[in-house]
């Protein structure tokens, strides 16, 4: 069991990541709701996802692209509806493609972190270690902000407690 403390900011009001599952989830229903009147559509579909309102999301995410189809934050959460859609592995072979795509630029890092959790998501520690920690070397050499360096860190820690736990 864990306390709000333990739990990881996302940076988005009244969403935080679960410190045992590294997903997103809502803590403040009441601030959730707020920020949705005010998100941008990237954190609208976090929290629509968090809700489990995962046809939403999805429907954010298709209008979004449409009018954007390389609106790069929308890619990084498309891969997210798809695993809250039931398919983990489709969604790990988008963020894998994206990395191919922006490998050496500044959207490296939020991918690694992101793929990152796809792979503790399926029980695959090992690889959740190896990108997790390369998000954290490139938000760090980077001076990324402190909340984001943070989430990697602990990430990390997760997946490194994870691995140790399944050899």
């Amino acid at each position: 069991m864990t306390t709000p403390i333990d739990w990881i900011p996302t940076g988005i009001p009244g969403l935080s990541i679960h410190p045992d599952t590294l997903l997103a989830q809502v803590v403040d229903d009441d601030a959730a709701h707020a920020a949705l009147a005010g998100a941008n559509p990237v954190e609208q579909v976090m929290i629509h996802v968090a809700r489990g309102d995962v046809a939403t999301a999805a429907e954010l995410v298709t209008e979004t692209r449409l009018l954007d189809p390389q609106n790069f934050p929308m890619r990084v959460v498309d891969a997210d509806v798809v695993r809250a859609s039931g398919d983990p592995e489709r969604a790990i072979k988008r963020l894998r493609s994206l990395i191919d795509e922006f490998k050496d630029t500044e959207h490296e890092a939020v991918l690694q972190q992101q793929l990152g959790v796809l792979y503790f998501t399926v029980g695959d520690y090992h690889a959740a270690v190896t990108r997790f920690r390369t998000a954290l070397e490139l938000r760090t050499a980077a001076a990324d902000e402190a909340f984001r360096i943070e989430i990697s860190r602990r990430s990390l820690a997760a997946a490194q407690a994870k691995a140790t736990a399944v050899r």
